[in-house]
């Protein structure tokens, strides 16, 4: 299994400059077409958001559409972001670490999404709804657009990055680093860990903490079944 073959550095330095523009472009277009349709993407947004929102500026609510156009703008263009980067690094893998690097870029990105859905469908109503139980007296949630959106997108990308958990134990049980009995013999100390990751994500509320510990939990077993089935067909193999 050998490499293609290398070129020199100015090769290689063309070759990224190329792949920049490329994802530039598109990038670029990407926003551009999202922010031609900000105000039905700010619609569905909103549609699980709070009643009512109100702005603190006079261009609030034009950062607030280019914030999100931004944001749908990488998403609409993150495949052809993610192909462009592995036609500059493929080269320099073997076949075999292609195939595996593959598998992982598509699993991620199934799990990020999954993340994304679980934390908009199921985590983000009974968090809102823990946030305006302490509103009390004085103390009115009268949220500002701009803020909302920013929360959103950190709420969104914490529960995306919480759900690569799979990955990272795949990672690390196939570099040797651990074992599917070693980390199988700290089941306890492992969900105490996702307790403690959940209770740092989460807002003060043991509903939600439950709520994101227990996928995660599952997923940490799919992933142990997974390297355990993997480890025997390479000793078999």
């Amino acid at each position: 299994m050998k490499k293609i073959t290398e070129g020199s550095f100015w090769e290689h330095l063309e070759e990224m400059r190329k792949r920049i523009f490329i994802v530039l472009g598109v990038l670029a277009g990407s926003v551009i077409v999202s922010f031609l349709f900000s105000r039905q993407l700010m619609i569905l947004v909103l549609s699980h958001g709070p009643e009512r929102l109100q702005t603190l500026a006079p261009p609030e609510a034009f950062s607030a559409h280019l914030n999100l156009s931004l944001a749908a703008g990488i998403i609409v263009s993150s495949t052809i972001i993610f192909y462009q980067f592995w036609r500059f690094v493929s080269p320099g893998l073997y076949r075999k670490e292609r195939k595996t690097a593959v598998r992982a870029a598509i699993v991620s990105v199934i799990l990020f999404l999954a993340g994304a859905a679980f934390a908009w469908f199921l985590m983000l109503e009974p968090v809102l709804g823990v946030f305006h139980s302490f509103e009390t007296g004085n103390i009115t949630g009268d949220w500002s657009l701009a803020n909302y959106i920013n929360f959103l997108g950190r709420f969104i990308l914490i529960f995306g990055t919480a759900f690569q958990l799979p990955v990272l134990v795949l990672i690390l049980v196939r570099m040797g680093v651990v074992t599917p009995h070693f980390l199988a013999s700290f089941r306890r100390h492992i969900i105490v860990g996702l307790l403690i990751i959940a209770a740092l994500l989460t807002p003060p509320d043991p509903l939600t903490q439950i709520m994101l510990t227990l996928p995660l939990y599952i997923l940490f077993e799919l992933s142990l079944l997974v390297a355990r089935v993997g480890r025997k067909r390479k000793e078999i193999s």
